[in-house]
């Protein structure tokens, strides 16, 4: 089959990676708001034809009627996954023509385009920040252990204060507490992050 990367779309709650061969083929897995490499410059529109099973997986056959039949559109913008629609039924070649140009005007908006790239930058941004809290975290367990293993104590002054520390200190063994702040979704916020937990629906509150 050879070298391919992935657009990930969402359905019925389940993420699903549709393949491609048009960009540079280095096994890459793109969402929404990533930039594709290899992408032509401009506001580019591809479709493909996704084929489920009763069980709702993926079925590659061409030759068997499926149980479910979808017409999917990818729109890029200047290399930017910005959107992707999912339309029921294989649709005609008409109405493929008529998606991909409505598409491609949608997201030549200039305004529609800025506002979508700002907002992506913000979360690429805040996701960078939460990683690299995220990684302090793991180098400070990493230390705290090499202060046990050299017959040291923790805490000080303030006691132990981050729950890693704690666990550190019960004996855990530090594989299990790096594995644990890995997967901690709080991680970078509060003490070990900027600031507190954003409240998405702060701007509508009175």
């Amino acid at each position: 089959m050879g070298m391919f990367d992935s657009l990930s779309i969402e359905l019925d709650g389940r993420e699903i990676a549709i393949q491609t061969k048009r960009f540079d083929c280095a096994l890459e897995h793109y969402r929404v708001g990533d930039w594709i490499g290899g992408a032509p410059p401009g506001v580019r529109v591809y479709f493909d034809v996704l084929r489920l099973d009763a069980e709702g997986r993926r079925d590659y056959r061409t030759d068997a009627e499926s149980a479910r039949t979808l017409t999917l559109f990818f729109v890029l913008a200047y290399g930017v996954f910005v959107e992707y629609q999912v339309r029921d039924g294989a649709l005609a070649a008409d109405a493929i023509e008529g998606s991909l140009t409505e598409l491609k005007e949608r997201w030549s908006d200039s305004a529609r385009l800025l506002g979508f790239l700002a907002e992506a930058l913000r979360a690429k941004q805040q996701e960078g920040a939460r990683l690299g809290a995220r990684l302090a975290r793991v180098s400070s367990v990493v230390e705290s252990a090499r202060r046990l293993r050299a017959g040291e104590t923790l805490g000080g002054l303030f006691g132990l204060i981050h729950e890693e520390e704690r666990k550190l200190a019960d004996g855990e063994d530090p594989l299990e507490v790096v594995a644990w702040v890995l997967g901690d979704e709080d991680a970078g916020w509060g003490l070990w992050g900027k600031g507190t937990r954003p409240d998405p629906l702060d701007e509508y509150r009175l």
